[in-house]
């Protein structure tokens, strides 16, 4: 499991490694709706996939399985301190103040935990 990190903006783009292959997330936070959302970009700064809500506790990338060049792992915005979180609701500062943890989980894992079931 490999955890991305957040910073404290209300739109930024973070260069990460996933399944070996680089990969630029786009996120930005939407006011009004009161919700992140992220784009995966290739490192020619192309959409493979835009507008992703990001919701907690839930497969982000699942809707987006047949985009070609997306990642076969797994995006996941998991609750961390469940005594603080609303487990419903992510809000502007929620990964900077701890409350949930942006990972990706490779294909490699998801593979691991199927088999063991």
């Amino acid at each position: 499991m490999i955890q991305i990190s957040m910073i404290d903006a209300n739109d930024f783009v973070e260069t990460v490694t996933l399944e070996g292959e680089p990969y630029k997330l786009h996120f930005s936070w939407n006011d009004f709706a009161q919700q992140w959302t992220v784009d995966v970009r290739n490192m020619q700064n192309e959409d493979i996939v835009r507008g992703i809500a990001v919701v907690p506790n839930y497969p982000l990338f699942l809707q987006q399985k047949r985009a070609t060049g997306l990642p076969r792992g797994e995006l996941l915005a998991i609750v961390v301190d469940a005594s603080k979180a609303d487990n419903q609701t992510i809000g502007r500062k929620s990964f900077v103040d701890g409350l949930y943890s942006l990972v990706y989980v490779p294909e490699v894992e998801i593979n691991a935990i199927r088999d063991a079931s």
